[in-house]
């Protein structure tokens, strides 16, 4: 179970971090997205690629099960909500997955706290 588990919240993951892609093409002048009609600018256009860049990261991270995916799924959660922050009217159904990576970075960060405990 905890194989099926690990995969599916790595496939949202990614496919999150590819929506993110939407809101830099937008802000960086790479297409004219529909989707979201707030205006982003160029530097906002780079923070929604950086989001993009940390939370697939985060979920190949995962899906490869790195030791410390949870490092980079902590720095991608904060930017992405940022992000989506910026754009809520329009974004705010990211948030939903920004609160399961957010659970998902908390526990992983509590199992390897205790696992450091017991080296000690």
């Amino acid at each position: 179970m905890r194989t099926v588990l690990r995969w599916f919240v790595a496939a949202v993951l990614v496919g999150h971090g590819l929506i993110h892609l939407l809101g830099a093409a937008k802000g960086l002048g790479w297409a004219e997205v529909v989707a979201l009609p707030e205006p982003i600018g160029p530097a906002m256009g780079l923070a929604w690629l950086t989001a993009s860049v940390g939370v697939v990261a985060t979920g190949v991270l995962l899906a490869a099960r790195h030791r410390r995916w949870w490092v980079a799924g902590a720095v991608g959660v904060v930017v992405s909500q940022a992000v989506i922050l910026t754009s809520w009217n329009d974004a705010k159904a990211g948030t939903a997955v920004n609160v399961l990576l957010f659970a998902a970075v908390g526990y992983a960060f509590a199992r390897n706290r205790q696992k450091g405990a017991a080296e000690l």
